[in-house]
């Protein structure tokens, strides 16, 4: 039987506290027992911290979702303030066919901000705000819309896009494209810009297949929006995860993102760090890690890493626990460079090609004791078996 994970860690500042919630059931029992297992915890730690949702997850099978939703909004009740959580497609794992939720909450005087945003119809939409090469925006404008929460405490603000998709009857990189662009007309409609993005997200459906597609169509938006140079000087590239679970209703591809308008300068990106060199440099356009202030403090989103050596290649072929080892060792270097360790990490994501090698880390001695919910879906390469990503607090 596994044993149920309800982690939360927290960081403070002077003027709000984060709640990083990691919520992960037992395999025993329903699935109705387990949603609210983990949903019940969630409550109590909101409730015991006066906090709200900043940011929110859920983790099923296609299958299972449906019924996760119901029992989340009939738990949540007044805490649920109307805009969804990103819902993400996996396997059935360790846990079953609900693996678990991450959510990131927060406690300030200020509550967050719902926004949700439409784009004006084609007809009157000049380019989607100004936005330089949004032809492909300005063309969906009756169809997309973003939903985010906005916390502002006093001059200052962030902001978290869930779950942002496309009509997925397009092609798949035509989808990545429209999303792109709609997240990019979305912050300039705020007061912001792709510059003031931190972090992405990127859940990708059949990611092998048109892996290639993703990033020309990342790095052409990148470079309409400014962020790649086209005099090949340094480029300012978000942190970022693109893996192969999907929306669960059926689209492509999925974005979620966090943003602080108005605070672009202190934002700071490893496009390097650690063990290993700029991926960008082998076509994938996205930092080792940013980092930036949030309301708790400060914090180091490091991008999805994985089993790669410093000039791209994958390490360890079909070796799973080598690759597994190379991959914390990966990870572990980029927070040393920081001066951390494992105490200041917030949350993870573990994501596993498949159940064996699911099987091979929760098996692994000693195995890191993090916060983190475990996740089976496919990686980036085919050849890649094992990816990790992390949160951590850089003032704890």
């Amino acid at each position: 039987m596994t044993v149920p994970i309800i982690a939360s860690r927290e960081l403070s500042s002077g003027r709000a506290t984060e709640l990083h919630f990691i919520g992960c059931p037992s395999s025993s029992g329903s699935l109705t027992g387990q949603v609210r297992e983990v949903y019940d915890a969630l409550l109590r730690e909101l409730s015991a911290r006066g906090a709200r949702i900043f940011s929110e997850r859920i983790f099923a099978t296609v299958e299972a979702m449906p019924e996760v939703e119901r029992e989340r909004a009939d738990i949540l009740g007044d805490l649920n303030d109307g805009v969804p959580p990103t819902r993400i497609a996996v396997e059935a794992g360790t846990a079953g066919v609900f693996a678990g939720i991450q959510v990131l909450a927060v406690a300030a005087t200020a509550v967050p901000e719902v926004i949700h945003w439409s784009m004006d119809r084609p007809d009157t939409q000049p380019a989607a705000n100004g936005v330089p090469g949004s032809e492909v925006a300005s063309r969906i404008c009756d169809y997309a819309t973003v939903h985010a929460r906005q916390l502002k405490l006093g001059a200052d603000r962030w902001v978290f896009v869930s779950g942002l998709t496309d009509d997925e009857a397009a092609p798949p990189g035509e989808q990545a494209a429209r999303v792109f662009h709609t997240a990019g007309a979305f912050l300039h409609h705020i007061g912001g810009s792709m510059r003031s993005v931190v972090r992405t997200w990127l859940w990708l459906r059949d990611i092998c297949s048109w892996y290639g597609d993703l990033n020309a169509a990342r790095s052409a938006f990148f470079r309409s929006e400014g962020l790649i140079p086209p005099d090949g000087s340094r480029p300012r590239l978000p942190a970022s995860t693109g893996i192969g679970l999907g929306s669960a209703a059926g689209e492509a591809v999925m974005l979620d993102l966090i943003a602080v308008p108005g605070r672009e300068a202190h934002i700071r990106f490893l496009e390097a760090g650690g063990e290993q060199q700029s991926a960008f440099a082998y076509g994938s356009a996205f930092s080792r890690a940013g980092i930036a202030p949030t309301p708790g403090g400060t914090t180091m989103f490091i991008s999805g890493t994985a089993s790669i050596d410093p000039v791209g290649r994958t390490e360890h072929i079909d070796d799973i626990e080598a690759q597994i080892d190379s991959t914390i060792a990966h990870v572990r270097a980029l927070l040393r460079q920081e001066g951390c360790d494992d105490r200041h990490i917030l949350s993870a994501l573990v994501y596993c090609k498949s159940p064996e090698v699911e099987q091979a880390y929760c098996a692994r001695e000693p195995r890191p004791i993090w916060p983190r919910l475990t996740l089976t879906g496919d990686i980036c390469r085919p050849d890649l078996l094992f990816e990790i990503e992390l949160t951590a607090a850089l003032t704890a």
